[in-house]
């Protein structure tokens, strides 16, 4: 899922746009590929365990670019707290999304995450006391309404496996809201170096207490070599889909963006169904479809309102991975 810029780009081309546009429409076609690997090594591999491999391999490849570019000194961005902090919410969206993916079908995890820019309007009122209007309001809530149109209270997909999605979304959110409450010079190729490493720190040690204390669910396996393989593949997917999303901010607005994000959900369905025989029926899609327009007009909003007021940032989508 696709993270937001920290800015919007300026004196932009229409040639720049369009490759922004090819550059996010590649990383929502590889991004659910990535799901689809996690989904299936989440069979035979505990979720957190692939939610550990898939940071521990994305820190080995972006190892050498921070090396390269920003040097030894890159590899502890700054401010060192906040980037712990921001770094400890992507795990918590990383482990939650993994296992939702596992337990449920792939687009319905990923149209309920997609409920993070709502929450992050939510929140930047709350927290950040930005001023959030009426409208602004009105839009959250039907989101979060279409959040239950998908889960459906009694239906066989409500129940613990449905709140994994939102904790992710939740955690996303309060990721957010930090890199928007913090100011911070550090190169992007070394907060996503840092982000990784502070994933696999922080989620290997539910897997260190799992292993010592017996606990199945969360206590690690020895992956056979073909899946370390693909746990490597999907180390390697979410380094370059993140860096082609880095590229594609910096290339055209967050609002162009904006509704290719969402195009996830339907290569996610697509994938879901030739894979896993797995197809939302009539009230998932009229949920995805309350979630994503909500979505859309949040950061239109948004965007509206940074025109009168620079501070405010359009927020798009969500990226589990950092």
């Amino acid at each position: 899922m696709s993270a937001p810029a920290s800015r919007e780009p300026a004196g932009l081309g229409e040639r720049e746009v369009v490759i922004g546009v090819v550059l996010m429409l590649s990383a929502t076609v590889l991004q659910p590929m990535q799901d689809v690997i996690m989904k299936v090594l989440g069979s035979s591999v505990p979720p957190v365990q692939v939610a550990w491999a898939r940071m521990f391999f994305q820190m080995l490849f972006t190892l050498p670019f921070v090396l390269v570019g920003p040097g030894v000194a890159g590899l502890l961005p700054r401010p060192f707290g906040l980037q712990i902090m921001r770094g400890l919410f992507i795990a918590g969206a990383n482990v939650s999304f993994v296992s939702a993916i596992v337990l449920m079908p792939l687009a319905d995890a990923i149209a309920l995450v997609f409920v993070a820019p709502l929450m992050v309007t939510a929140l930047s009122a709350l927290v950040l006391g930005e001023v959030v209007g009426p409208r602004r309001w009105t839009a959250v809530a039907i989101g979060l309404v279409g959040a239950v149109i998908i889960v459906r209270p009694g239906s066989g997909l409500f129940g613990l496996a449905a709140l994994l999605p939102i904790a992710a979304a939740a955690c996303y959110a309060g990721y957010l809201i930090i890199t928007r409450y913090v100011t911070t010079t550090a190169r992007p190729i070394s907060t996503h170096f840092f982000t990784a490493f502070v994933n696999v720190v922080a989620v290997g040690i539910p897997l260190a207490i799992g292993y010592f204390a017996g606990i199945e669910m969360i206590a690690p396996v020895a992956p056979t070599p073909v899946q370390w393989g693909w746990l490597a593949v999907v180390g390697l997917i979410s380094t370059v889909a993140h860096f082609l999303i880095i590229l594609a901010y910096g290339r055209a607005p967050a609002s162009t963006l904006a509704p290719i994000t969402y195009f996830e959900i339907v290569g996610a369905t697509v994938l879901g169904y030739l894979v896993f025989g797995d197809f939302p029926d009539f009230w998932t899609w009229v949920g995805v479809a309350v979630i994503v327009t909500t979505g859309l007009y949040v950061v239109f909003r948004a965007r509206r309102r940074k025109a009168e007021s620079p501070a405010v940032l359009p927020i798009t989508g969500a990226d589990t991975g950092g």
